[in-house]
């Protein structure tokens, strides 16, 4: 759980893209489809979301027994690692809530709401909480893009601070998300990455905005993606700001 100039140029005596070269075969042509993960499959409990459970795989988690369990949409697998001693997750939950809150007293469920009270599309929403947590394609895809807005938790921090480093978001503050792809092809190192500003001059994402991919050859031709998390508030153990985003509607082509 856990040469692109010599095919264009094949196609242009060809007179059109087909998976084989100019032999006179009854050649098949290319096909892609596209899709739109909308998290909109997963049951959720009660308090409405969805952050794995007891059905998963087993594994030890410095002394304690979690679960690693998978949400799959088109093809794509979201993982979430939860471990019920701890009442602890990361990876990629999914969540339906509608308060656009967070109180540290109910830090569950107040940890799944966004700020925006609704998903992009449908109900379900997913918020990513990583800890080397992926996105796995399942092949070869062009990544199009996707909606993200910002977590309760991750705006009360920036409005009322962390409780671990001192004072609001001013000015000078930020919080970005780092998404990184993996190429598909293993012989290949991306070292790409995309930066997503939550936070930055006295500011911060309140409501849905699309991360448009689509013009970028990073993200063309990968398996999987993950994500990361820099800022200004931090201390000797890294950031301080709640490391969350949320997300809906990821646009993929295969």
């Amino acid at each position: 759980m856990k040469t692109k100039s010599i095919f264009a140029i094949a196609a242009i005596v060809c007179g059109t893209v087909l998976m084989t070269s100019c032999s006179g075969k009854s050649d098949v042509p290319v096909t892609k489809q596209t899709y739109t993960i909308s998290f909109e499959g997963q049951t959720l409990n009660a308090d409405g979301f969805w952050c794995g459970d007891e059905t998963g795989e087993p594994f030890d988690n410095w002394g304690s027994t979690g679960y690693s369990c998978l949400y799959k949409e088109a093809g794509t697998e979201f993982v979430a690692n939860y471990t019920p001693a701890w009442g602890s997750w990361t990876g990629f939950a999914i969540s339906s809530r509608t308060a656009t809150s967070f109180n540290s007293a109910t830090m569950t469920p107040d940890q799944f709401n966004n700020i925006t009270g609704t998903a992009r599309s449908g109900k379900n929403f997913c918020v990513v909480y990583p800890f080397g947590e992926s996105i796995e394609f399942g092949g070869p895809v062009t990544l199009k893009g996707f909606w993200y807005t910002n977590n309760a938790w991750t705006v009360d921090a920036i409005l009322n601070g962390d409780g671990m480093s001192p004072g609001i978001f001013e000015a000078d503050d930020f919080l970005k998300c780092v998404v990184y792809p993996t190429p598909a092809d293993e012989n290949l190192m991306s070292g790409a990455r995309y930066e997503i500003d939550l936070a930055s001059g006295g500011d911060y994402v309140k409501g849905w905005q699309y991360c448009d991919l689509s013009t970028l050859d990073a993200f063309k031709n990968i398996k999987s993606i993950s994500f990361g998390f820099e800022g200004s508030k931090k201390n000797d153990y890294g950031l301080t700001t709640p490391t969350y985003i949320c997300i809906d509607d990821i646009v993929i082509e295969r």
